[in-house]
């Protein structure tokens, strides 16, 4: 039985500085001394800024200077990437090797804000975390269940089936709710909540996007999170038109995430 109890608990100082990042009062002054009180935070930003990915002249030591070069945006992912990724204790395994399950989870975080902001939504910001914390449920089978964890992926791989198929299979509780469970103990809010649980269900409005970008990177095989299942060609394609997005805009969504994502390795080697 899983315990509330017993899930990780989210860095206080991430919110904060998250929180004020988003503001459009907040001030580079302001964010850095925040940033300054999370050693552990200063010196992957700081590696962040210094990567072959900026080359910025002469380097960066200082935070307000690698806010300036680094822009807001790149800073609140890497803050909220860095915070969620490390505050689970597992390591991984053969089966579920964590570091092709963060790139998949960044990347829909990405593709989810960059298509929130293409559609002018409010709070673009809030489409990158439900994104990047679409698959926690996974994590928390990893953290507290790890044969069980084991047992789907084998199943998934044995059938070619979805990870969330091969939940069913077993009977057991899919990783969405699971996910819900932590939204919740971590005092997230309601919109980020409903991407996690309803990110399979492609018709849910409030999980639209986020359910999109999990197609899209699923089906362009970017990273992995324990999925085996094929789709079929015209399913993605079909379903952005379904929630608003041309052809055109679609294409633009993807070249701007391609671009992007180039520097997905230096936040993901940051975090």
């Amino acid at each position: 039985m899983l315990k509330i109890e017993n899930l990780p608990v989210l860095p206080q100082v991430a919110m904060r500085i998250t929180e004020r990042m988003q503001s459009p009062t907040a001030t580079i002054e302001e964010v850095s001394s925040l940033i300054k009180t999370d050693i552990g935070l200063t010196s992957k930003i700081l590696r962040l800024a210094n990567s072959s990915y900026y080359s910025i002249p002469g380097g960066v030591t200082d935070v307000h200077k690698a806010l300036q070069y680094l822009g807001f945006n790149t800073v609140a992912q890497l803050v909220l990437t860095s915070s969620v990724f490390g505050s689970f204790k597992t390591q991984g395994s053969r089966e579920f090797p964590l570091k092709s399950f963060w790139t998949h989870s960044f990347a829909v975080g990405l593709f989810s804000e960059i298509t929130a902001r293409s559609l002018q939504h409010k709070n673009p910001s809030d489409s990158f975390v439900g994104g990047l914390m679409h698959d926690m449920g996974k994590l928390i089978l990893m953290e507290l269940m790890p044969d069980q964890l084991s047992k789907i992926v084998k199943t998934a791989q044995e059938n070619h089936s979805s990870f969330i198929d091969a939940e069913k299979t077993l009977q057991l509780t899919n990783h969405a709710e699971l996910g819900v469970e932590l939204a919740k103990h971590w005092h997230l809010p309601a919109n980020v909540t409903s991407s996690i649980e309803f990110h399979h269900q492609l018709d849910h409005p409030e999980a639209s996007i986020v359910a999109w970008a999990n197609l899209w990177v699923n089906t362009q095989k970017i990273g992995h999170s324990g999925n085996s299942g094929e789709y079929p060609e015209d399913l993605e394609p079909g379903f952005a038109t379904k929630i608003g997005i041309s052809a055109a805009q679609r294409g633009k969504i993807i070249e701007h995430f391609n671009k992007e994502f180039e520097k997905a390795g230096a936040i993901l080697s940051g975090s």
